[in-house]
């Protein structure tokens, strides 16, 4: 009775006209609408909120993981449900602190087209280390031996920007082992920096390998709906930023996120196996 009290509450919730939370980033209280059709991880949502929480990095915080309601009654149930289309917000460590003007925005944006390919080679080198680090994480988390590959990263240029958000997209080779299962997939991933108010943040979505046109215009959607619900940055930054590095932290988040949902379809096949 308690369980079925829950998920009415948060299906009422989830559908009431205004959805969206608010995170205090630094001192700053940051709108954050749902994607549309999505609806945030919460605890409630048991084997997906571990495995989340699981799938972090060293360079950034998670504010939030989104996956589709149709689904949501089934991680509410403590399930794990297919996780092909995704959304995620992260913010960097060291950025959280600062106050960023749209001028030296404008900078990054610049950088982030110079640099781009560089700082990828930067995060491929790391990606051994944080691969092995969250594979025994999730193993612990669910006492299943997990390895975590990124085989592969191929960006794309720059396809959307405004004077406080641009976008790129991704495609990622990943594979996950585990008990003798193994699977592979190649998903897209594009990303959004944004100034939101002064503060950078990471906007993320994700698909299987077709879906790069869905991905561009549902992060694109969810960006101008973060933007028109904010202020707009203010005309000085507080200074003391390493724009070099503001590139590869967001390579390094988008790249961690993608893992979910394959790790999902892993344990889900080798309970079936042990089951059967």
């Amino acid at each position: 009775m308690k369980k079925q009290f829950v998920l009415i509450l948060f299906f009422l919730t989830i559908n009431t006209s205004v959805c969206a939370e608010s995170f205090d980033i630094g001192g700053n209280q940051i709108i954050l609408p749902t994607p549309e059709g999505y609806v945030q991880v919460t605890q409630e949502m048991d084997a997906v909120h571990r495995l989340s929480m699981q799938m972090t990095d060293p360079m950034n915080d998670l504010l939030a993981y989104y996956i589709s309601e149709s689904v949501a009654s089934i991680a509410m149930d403590g399930e794990l449900p297919p996780l092909e289309r995704t959304f995620m917000v992260k913010v960097n460590k060291e950025l959280k602190g600062m106050i960023v003007s749209s001028q030296d925005f404008a900078e990054i944006k610049i950088m982030t087209k110079r640099q781009n390919n560089e700082a990828l080679e930067s995060v491929k080198s790391q990606m051994p280390e944080m691969m092995d680090k969250s594979s025994k994480g999730i193993s612990k988390e669910f006492d299943i031996n997990f390895a975590l590959q990124v085989t592969n990263m191929i960006p794309l240029d720059s396809h959307y920007e405004s004077d406080n958000a641009f976008s790129y997209s991704m495609y990622i080779n990943y594979g996950v082992s585990a008990e003798g299962l193994k699977e592979e997939s190649v998903m897209v991933v594009t990303s959004t920096f944004i100034n939101v108010s002064g503060k950078i943040i990471f906007l993320y979505c994700y698909g299987p390998q077709s879906d790069l046109e869905w991905t561009r215009n549902a992060i694109k959607s969810w960006t101008e709906r973060v933007l028109s619900s904010n202020d707009q940055p203010p005309t000085q930054s507080s200074g003391g930023i390493n724009w070099d590095k503001v590139i590869e932290k967001g390579i390094v988040g988008a790249i961690i996120g993608g893992l979910i949902g394959l790790v999902l379809s892993l344990i889900s096949l080798f309970k079936k196996k042990k089951n059967g």
